[in-house]
């Protein structure tokens, strides 16, 4: 029975998203195009694009196999996006893989920014693209240039050209590299019109990042560095220099601020987290989608972590400041991660941002159309318009009045193919059953 019931959920996944074509009719529209709503709105999907938004009296006429789904009293935005993912690596096994791109979709994640790369995740990236795996529209990061993999200015530009050459769509930097190293490789990228983000390095800093035209700055541990936010409270007047340099750089910050809040924040001088907040990480129900030994590991890692409060408050400040001064957001959560699990790790940090004070509307622009802007030389998706790839949510109840809203789901459309509630609670239960957390 239990063989049965996996195969049944399965052919139920694959039944939903491979439907020819999709009209959702009946339902409010929340474009996220110069702010038009649209109720009692149609909107039909052909292959993996949107053909028709609007009232239902000229709505297009169907043409063979259409998926009916009725939106009445729910809300329709474009998919949401997780700017700073990682993605399975090519010694990963087939059902681990299948189970991580899964979990995205099943937050509504229907673009993932892969900041880590392996060459499996071109193949990959076809399979999804070919409906052979169910999963997020893929952009791929190359192999981390950093510390460790390049040895000097030349290898490191060598190392971009190469990679470059090679179809990834950014380059990955971490920390390590030399100011000599980190110039190296951003006069090639720049030469190249090949972006490059991630980290920034301590040789290179805030400021010299911003003027090297990095493309993003992600975790935003650079600029507490920066500013000396780990050690003192950052005034008004830092706020702002940080807004002003970095709007006037274009460059996009990506927070992953529910992450390192908790794990990553520089509390060595300050309390382990307590029994009941472990106890309260421990019971966050998406857990049951990951690995029991995976689960114990994070379990470690959460008792041994130490929160430092003057740099989360320093954090969830400065995010406010960007989000307030029109700097460059996009939503991302660096998983998977300690406590961080494909998809639902989006949710979590949705709730950290309303904590920080960021409002229901900039919330939902981090999450959908930023993405969009941020990728519109590759594609044209983060609104609910004619000709965007059908990356899609239906909502239960109005993500405008609160950002939490995000998280009630009625179904996904990823790249034109439709995963009911009921199909994606049903691939869920089978991953929690195997795992028996």
């Amino acid at each position: 029975m239990r063989i049965l019931a996996t195969i049944m959920c399965a052919l139920c996944v694959a039944s939903a998203s491979f439907a020819d074509n999709v009209q959702i009719e009946n339902v409010t529209v929340i474009s996220m195009d110069g702010g038009q709503v649209i109720k009692d709105a149609v909107v039909t999907i052909e292959g993996d694009r949107i053909v028709y938004v609007g009232t239902v009296a000229d709505a297009p006429h169907l043409h063979g196999t259409h998926k009916i789904i009725d939106g009445t009293g729910k809300y329709l935005i474009p998919g949401l996006a997780e700017m700073h993912g990682h993605l399975p690596y090519g010694s990963w096994g087939k059902q681990q893989t299948e189970e991580t791109l899964f979990l995205y979709l099943a937050g509504g994640v229907t673009t993932v920014r892969g900041m880590l790369g392996d060459p499996v995740q071109f193949e990959l990236r076809d399979k999804i693209k070919a409906g052979e795996i169910a999963g997020p529209t893929l952009y791929l990061a190359a192999p981390s240039l950093n510390g460790r993999s390049v040895s000097s200015p030349e290898d490191g530009e060598q190392k971009l050209r190469l990679y470059a050459s090679q179809g990834w769509d950014l380059q990955k930097i971490h920390p390590g590299l030399s100011l000599p190293e980190y110039d190296a490789i951003a006069r090639a990228a720049n030469e190249l019109g090949f972006p490059f983000g991630g980290h920034v390095p301590a040789d290179v800093g805030i400021d010299h990042a911003l003027k090297s035209h990095q493309i993003s700055v992600d975790h935003m541990d650079g600029y507490l560095e920066w500013l000396g936010g780990y050690t003192k409270e950052l005034t008004d007047q830092d706020f702002a220099h940080a807004v002003a340099i970095t709007r006037a750089s274009g460059t996009w910050i990506v927070p992953t601020q529910e992450l390192f809040n908790t794990f990553y924040s520089r509390g060595e001088d300050y309390p382990v987290l307590s029994d009941e907040q472990v106890k309260v990480l421990l019971a966050r129900p998406e857990n049951a989608y990951v690995p029991r030994a995976m689960l114990t590991r994070w379990e470690q890692t959460a008792r041994s972590a130490t929160p430092n409060p003057v740099a989360i408050q320093n954090r969830q400040q400065l995010l406010k400041a960007f989000a307030d001064g029109g700097v460059n957001l996009a939503l991302g959560s660096d998983a998977p991660q300690t406590f961080s699990v494909p998809g639902f790790s989006i949710w979590r940090e949705i709730e950290v941002m309303a904590e920080a004070g960021l409002t229901p509307a900039q919330i939902l622009e981090m999450a959908t159309a930023a993405p969009g802007r941020y990728f519109k030389d590759k594609d044209d998706f983060g609104a609910v318009t004619v000709g965007a790839r059908a990356d899609l949510i239906l909502l239960d109840a109005d993500p405008r009045e609160d950002a939490m809203n995000l998280t009630k789901q009625a179904g996904v459309v990823a790249a034109g193919r439709w995963y009911s509630r009921e199909a994606i609670d049903a691939r869920l239960a089978e991953i929690a059953a195997r795992h028996a957390n």
